[in-house]
């Protein structure tokens, strides 16, 4: 998808950090952009900041752990644009608890946004997509957390092992057709997910506070923190070159390769148990 002009996009969490850059870069690229987060003002003055400048933007405020939510989104975005071209599902929330520490509403709310809003998206979206035979993407927005553990939050990087998961059996099910797909797997950026908790909606709150505090056991040796807006022009190039992965640190290599030999270690006792049969 390398003409952007006169295309129609639509970013889920766009009230701030990666989700607001990728509004406004795709507004500068020519897009029609609707700006979607659960934070209605702050994706009102993206929206409002994009229209100043010349551009042609929608704010909608947005659930994406609520299908029915998602849903009006769908509509409103048709309504005013009519068929989306582009959707990048980039809402995410992170919370920093150890999975073994964990209650039930934690696991539904971190994979309730980070990847049913995924599936939510691709539900409401895709269809139009495919029916329209028009070029269009899905930008997933995952992490390198989805490719290599966190030493943070088991949930999260459950939900994005998820997301990766989707997005690479999906670029399988879409080929011969004109509907692309890209997973967006940053590392450090600067954006607001680690104040996720502000929008943690009141049924998704658990009543037990006992559970020990998060204390993180390591970290990875990552570059400084990204500006949002270099990780959004990254992630429209490989929109346009069709790349169905967008890596934002050099490093994240060295992880992915021990990880991946960690893996293939595992393969010396099956080896063995097979030889001796």
């Amino acid at each position: 998808m390398e003409d952007l002009q006169g295309r129609t996009a639509v970013v889920t969490g766009a009230a701030s950090g990666i989700g607001a850059a990728l509004a406004r870069v795709l507004a500068a690229e020519g897009c029609r952009v609707v700006v979607s987060d659960v934070e209605l003002d702050g994706a009102a003055a993206v929206a409002d900041a994009i229209t100043a400048d010349g551009g042609s933007a929608l704010a909608v405020r947005t659930d994406v752990a609520d299908r029915g939510s998602v849903q009006e989104l769908a509509a409103a975005a048709r309504e005013r644009f009519g068929l989306v071209h582009l959707l990048c599902n980039n809402a995410g929330v992170s919370y920093h608890r150890r999975g073994i520490h964990a209650t039930y509403e934690d696991w539904r709310w971190v994979l309730g946004v980070n990847l049913d809003g995924v599936v939510h998206g691709i539900t409401e979206f895709l269809p139009d997509m495919l029916d329209s035979g028009q070029e269009c993407h899905i930008v997933n927005t995952a992490s390198m957390n989805g490719i290599v553990p966190s030493a943070q939050s088991a949930m999260y990087s459950a939900s994005k092992y998820g997301v990766v998961g989707l997005t690479e059996t999906l670029h399988n099910e879409l080929a011969g057709t004109r509907v692309g797909v890209t997973a967006l797997c940053p590392a450090g950026v600067r954006t607001r997910i680690t104040d996720s908790v502000r929008n943690r909606p009141a049924e998704a709150a658990t009543a037990d506070d006992t559970r020990p505090a998060h204390v993180p056991s390591g970290s990875f040796d990552l570059s400084p923190a990204l500006d949002p807006e270099v990780v959004a022009r990254m992630t429209v190039g490989g929109v346009r070159e069709g790349r169905l992965y967008v890596f934002t640190d050099p490093k994240v290599k060295d992880l992915i390769v021990a990880h991946r030999e960690r893996m293939l270690a595992d393969f010396a006792p099956l080896d063995a148990f097979l030889a001796a049969r």
